[in-house]
């Protein structure tokens, strides 16, 4: 009577798979450009899939925008590089021993000076109104020690 009791318990289980099928996913609302321009106050946060456009909106606190997909991307910087080819990422950082940090601000920056491990300068400017803002000026020779020498860098 036990091994039917453990035939029933178990026989159930392994019947049981997941199953995915078309009726399962969601769907979003459908529309072409102009249906999608022509609703009249739209939540903010709402989905849209155009297909005028092939590609799916959502909706901000003024207009629609277009929820465009990462594709091949390539972006360096002193510190860090970033290529995307066919959604495979490479990324690749390099760190530089720094000294000698100097800080300095006038009305409108923050400038960091620092000396680099091979002994070249690198200056980064902030923007105070926008700190996400950031030029650099480099180069050989004495470190910009003053903010009146830092001032008068060109930045990139």
């Amino acid at each position: 009577m036990k091994k039917i009791a453990l035939i029933f318990l178990i026989v159930p289980y392994c019947l049981c798979f997941a199953q995915m099928d078309a009726e399962s996913l969601v769907k979003l609302s459908e529309g072409t450009t102009a249906e999608m321009n022509a609703i009249t106050a739209p939540n903010t946060g709402s989905l849209l899939y155009n297909s005028s456009e092939q590609n799916i909106f959502y909706r901000d606190a003024s207009s629609w925008q277009a929820m465009t997909p990462v594709k091949d991307i390539t972006t360096s910087d002193t510190f860090l590089a970033i290529t995307n080819t066919g959604n495979t990422y490479d990324i690749e950082t390099t760190f530089r021993d720094v000294k000698d940090e100097l800080i300095f601000d006038d009305a409108n920056f923050c400038y960091i000076s620092m000396v680099e491990d091979s002994g070249d300068y690198l200056v980064i400017r902030y923007d105070k109104a926008d700190v996400n803002v950031e030029t650099r000026s480099s180069g050989t020779g004495s470190q910009p020690n003053t903010l009146v020498l830092l001032q008068g860098l060109t930045y990139n």
